[in-house]
């Protein structure tokens, strides 16, 4: 699955998080946080292997945006952490 795809699911299941006590949300939320976990570390290795200037700014790019939302992800998935009781 894309990266794109994971975060669209991942802020879709965060969003609805907040509004319903589900264990299942929580569970779909840590499998696509690890996801997009294997994802940074297979992008990260691609990255150190690319000569080509503009792919590795490109790689670079992705890299920061995953992170960052993994970041995001795990920051609201210890908010939740109440309701996925």
């Amino acid at each position: 699955m894309g990266a794109k795809k994971l975060l669209d699911k991942l802020h879709k299941y965060l969003d609805q998080g907040e509004k319903k006590k589900d264990a299942v949300r929580c569970e779909q939320i840590d499998l696509i946080l690890d996801k997009l976990e294997k994802k940074e570390r297979k992008l990260r290795g691609k990255l150190e292997n690319e000569k080509d200037k503009s792919a590795r700014k490109q790689l670079e790019m992705e890299v920061r945006i995953i992170a960052l939302q993994r970041k995001k992800g795990n920051k609201r998935r210890k908010e939740l952490q109440e309701k996925c009781k």
